[in-house]
């Protein structure tokens, strides 16, 4: 329903060492299949150090999968940012839209600012992924 609250929570964790693309694209895949069964949505970026994820949904199955996702081995040191209850998801078409942030940030760059502009995107929500983008990015000279 429409008007039937849902919870939104948004994390940040450390990738273990080693963490590669094809990983993170499994990690992807795996979601997709887990979220389409608990009705969820969300993003995820990764950076090759750490992930930072939104995930919305019915608030027992968010935290159902918030479970499964601490025990996974592959990420550690997860620490929740934010937590609300909404009425609107922000990623409403994807059970969970991955994002892998490169070091030059020239092709990430552009699909992260393609996902954020969805309308029910909050600029709070923006303003996270955006900083997150630019962690690990090598400094200018």
């Amino acid at each position: 329903m429409p008007n039937e609250l849902m919870t939104s929570l948004s994390y940040i964790s450390t990738a273990r060492a080693g963490l590669t693309e094809e990983d993170f694209r499994d990690i992807l895949s795996e979601a997709n299949d887990r979220n389409d069964r608990l009705g969820l949505t969300g993003l995820l970026a990764f950076n090759g150090l750490n992930f930072m994820q939104v995930l919305e949904g019915p608030r027992r199955n968010v935290h159902q999968c918030i479970g499964m996702i601490e025990a996974d081995r592959r990420h550690d040191g997860m620490v929740i940012y934010d937590r609300r209850e909404i009425r609107r998801r922000e990623f409403p078409d994807w059970q969970m839209v991955g994002v892998m942030v490169d070091q030059t940030g020239q092709n990430s760059k552009a699909d992260l600012d393609a996902i954020l502009a969805g309308e029910a995107v909050l600029p709070q929500t923006r303003k996270h992924f955006e900083s997150f983008h630019s962690f690990g990015k090598p400094a200018a000279n």
